[in-house]
């Protein structure tokens, strides 16, 4: 019996040791998982405020589209609304065809996800000189990345 004195600290100390282990893995993955759940929830945030950004400067009546600028000439400006800030660019590909793109601006410090998305519309000229402007069906909107 004699070498068996102090077993019971050893044991003791090193089930302390485990359960303090398996706590400190618990919470680093817990942690893990709320960063990647907040940086999913960042990214569905910008998708969603790209495409509402190109949605308004599609439906908006007073769009400017960059007739004057000639073939792959753009105009960019700042999608006005909340939410993250938008950078909405329409580039002129012919005669009728535009791409707009919105992108967004990532935060000063890196903590807010970036998203580019475009659509391709085309643009036609009504008798009365109104501007309509419509998707093309093929493939409406796009992720650029």
């Amino acid at each position: 019996m004699a070498d068996r004195k102090g077993f019971a600290l050893v044991a003791a100390i090193l089930g302390v040791v485990l359960i303090g282990a398996l706590v400190g893995g618990v919470l680093f993955a817990v942690t893990e998982e709320t960063r990647a759940g907040a940086a999913g929830v960042d990214r569905e945030i910008v998708l969603n405020a790209c495409e509402t950004a190109i949605a308004l400067a599609i439906t908006d009546p007073g769009v400017n589209l960059p007739d004057s600028i000639g073939v792959e000439g753009t105009i960019s400006r700042r999608a006005e609304g909340p939410g993250p800030e938008i950078l909405v660019s329409i580039t002129r590909l012919d005669s009728a065809l535009y791409m707009i793109l919105a992108e967004s601006a990532p935060e000063s410090d890196g903590s807010r996800a970036t998203n580019r998305v475009g659509v391709v519309v085309r643009a036609a000229i009504a008798d009365d000189r109104s501007i309509t402007i419509v998707p093309i069906s093929e493939r409406a909107w796009f992720e650029v990345f």
